[in-house]
């Protein structure tokens, strides 16, 4: 008798607490629901308004989100659904988060479904994230309603073993970058920006946790209506994934045209190979903007004139006459004029625009000194002057640029600068390298032609005209020849390229399979470089991840004989 009553007593004091357990002893955590547009009402008057009156506050999402309150805070170890039958919805790649602040300004991501589950059956995640939570929301796959009821919670109060086993979410094994806009609103323009936040997980940790502004960058790739490319700028300088020194401004890189996700990733590691005084740093992560998963994108320096970027002296407006007036100069040859970004125009045609100084801060005398000294460049190398050609940045860049196969080599994104007190023009960083190495119909096969692909891809104005002028100068092509011979004996050569390929094929396959799980394999068709473009395809070869990796591993063997016939017809043509 006893022993019954005992038993009563506890199943009392359980049901009262309204503590449930599985088969398995897993705490089941009670939680009530309430809808975005009720928990907006109760909040309208305790919205956030931090940093600079910017208002991070979640509560006015528009995608049928159910917010769940916990009776107090719980570390959540599991997630459990039923997929209701009634409905053909996706639910791969939706997303969960936890909060302490119903408005959610302090969320963490803490598990995503990869796996669509089975119908009328429960499913179900494990969760790693060492913290309480006292709110947690589920995000559908592109905000749309999925009819995911019942969700199930499962977890514990916190305890002293909790505190070393624990790491928070990422999605693969890639870092995790999670940002929100304010009133959640996706970057469309180029000229907008949007204030946002910015949270970095790496290694199972919180990394970065800043806010700033975000837009839409890029040319072709601005306007495809897929995986976009975005530019951000944080508030304050960040030290970011190990990077060197801290910055404000850095490119969140889609890869959009690119099947194999690493093509720029390749050019840049040849970059580093060649000893470029300076190229980018990229880190691979999985990106999750609004809530929603976007894919697998390359977090990259901006170029721009810095201590660990473009390493030359920052002119200031003030710097109006000589020797100041002379540098430093970040530039650009570029035939994309009519994308909004004042253009220059050489004597005998050549297409350029200055990025640094910026249009807003450049002084009429600067513009003035720095067009006159591009048309004294031209002038020069059409005479066979190479006095203000720095001969070693340009072998390298014109290298590395054809080794790839680079159809745009001379269209856009050529970069080069001039330093104050220093009459040459300098070569580089690289970028922009997702249409090379066999990716691009107007090329491929590339290892089938017989000539430079400059000379057959489109050019800023007549840019193409001045690199002929300059191949055709015997000193250059015999320095070019000899800087290639003596990278392939000390540096370059086909193994070193491969074993890279591989390494990161392997770092980035989880990372890959759920982009194209997202994406479709990526964008199918490239909008054609012109203010009334039109959709066209350039036949990309390999149909997914592993196909195009293949592409790239059968690229890089053909090419060091290829490359190197074609640069010894063209010095005995020269002779």
């Amino acid at each position: 008798m006893r022993i019954i009553k005992f038993l009563l007593l506890n199943l009392f004091f359980i049901c009262h607490n309204k503590i449930l357990y599985d088969k398995n002893g897993i705490e089941e955590i009670k939680y009530n629901v309430i809808r975005p547009s009720s928990l907006l009402e109760s909040n309208s008057n305790n919205l956030s308004q931090k940093d600079g009156n910017i208002n991070f506050s979640h509560t006015d999402i528009k995608n049928h989100m159910d917010i769940m309150i916990l009776e107090s805070d719980y570390i959540i170890t599991q997630i459990r659904w039923t997929k209701n039958g009634n409905y053909d919805l996706n639910y791969e790649l939706g997303i969960f988060e936890g909060s302490n602040d119903r408005s959610f300004e302090d969320y963490v991501p803490l598990a995503m479904i990869k796996k669509e589950g089975e119908f009328n059956k429960e499913n179900y995640i494990d969760v790693s994230s060492p913290n309480t939570y006292k709110y947690i929301r589920y995000i559908p796959p592109n905000k749309n309603y999925s009819d995911i009821n019942p969700i199930k919670l499962y977890g514990h109060k916190k305890t002293s073993s909790d505190l070393t086993d624990k790491k928070e979410f990422q999605v693969t094994n890639l870092p995790l970058m999670s940002i929100y806009t304010e009133n959640l609103t996706d970057p469309i323009k180029k000229d907008l920006d949007l204030k946002c936040q910015v949270l970095i997980i790496n290694n199972g940790k919180i990394e970065t946790k800043g806010t700033g502004v975000i837009k839409i960058r890029g040319k072709s790739t601005a306007i495809i209506p897929t995986k976009k490319p975005y530019r951000l700028k944080f508030s304050s300088e960040q030290k970011i994934l190990g990077q060197k020194g801290s910055y404000r401004k850095w490119i969140l890189m889609a890869n959009a045209f690119d099947r194999s996700l690493l093509r720029n990733s390749l050019a840049f590691k040849i970059s580093q190979l060649m000893k470029f005084k300076y190229t980018q740093r990229c880190n691979a992560v999985d990106l999750i903007l609004n809530g929603v998963f976007r894919g697998s994108y390359y977090l990259c320096d901006l170029i721009e004139i810095g201590k660990n970027r473009v390493n030359i002296t920052k002119i200031k407006k003030t710097d109006i006459i000589n020797p100041n007036v002379t540098g430093g100069y970040l530039m650009e040859f570029d035939g994309g004029y009519f994308y909004g970004k004042k253009h220059y125009t050489t004597d005998k045609g050549i297409l350029f625009k200055i990025s640094q100084p910026d249009e807003g801060d450049i002084t009429p005398e600067q513009e003035d000194y720095i067009v006159k000294h591009m048309n004294k460049v031209e002038k020069e190398v059409y005479n066979g002057i190479l006095d203000k050609i720095d001969l070693d940045s340009f072998s390298k860049f014109f290298i590395l640029n054809e080794f790839c196969g680079n159809i745009d080599f001379v269209w856009s994104s050529f970069y080069f600068y001039k330093e104050r007190n220093d009459d040459k023009i300098y070569f580089g960083p690289v970028w922009d390298f997702d249409l090379a190495l066999d990716n691009d119909a107007r090329l491929i096969p590339t290892n089938e032609k017989d000539f430079f692909c400059f000379e057959k891809g489109p050019s800023a104005g007549t840019l193409n005209q001045f690199i002929q002028a300059l191949i055709n100068n015997t000193y250059v092509i015999e320095y070019i020849q000899k800087v290639w011979n003596d990278l392939c004996r000390n540096i370059l050569n086909e193994t070193v390229l491969l074993d890279y390929i591989e390494e990161k094929e392997k770092y980035l396959k989880e990372s890959s399979d759920l982009n194209f799980l997202k994406w479709d394999n990526n964008f199918e068709k490239i909008p054609w470089d012109g203010p009334n473009y039109e959709y066209e395809d350039y036949g990309r070869k390999g149909e997914n991840f592993e196909q195009s990796v293949q592409v790239l591993k059968d690229y890089v063997k053909l090419r060091f004989k290829v490359f190197s016939k074609i640069i010894e017809k063209a010095v005995s043509l020269d002779k």
